[in-house]
């Protein structure tokens, strides 16, 4: 005979908003712990730093925000 089948539901982890930077800490260090380079992109994007010459000189451009 066929055993019941047996459904369970899986309970989806909602984060609470006052632990964001918590989460945020703990997905960074794993991150920086298996693959650096990755959480570059997650952070930077995955295009080449801006840079600009001034007098002749190769020099990184900060990025800017607008508010």
């Amino acid at each position: 005979s066929l055993s019941p089948q047996v459904i369970s539901a899986a309970k989806s982890p909602i984060l609470n908003p006052n632990e964001f930077d918590l989460w945020k800490m703990r997905i960074e260090q794993y991150f920086l712990m298996t693959d650096y380079s990755l959480w570059e992109v997650i952070l930077n994007g995955d295009s080449p730093v801006p840079t600009r010459i001034v007098e002749g000189v190769v020099q990184p451009v900060a990025p800017t925000t607008a508010e």
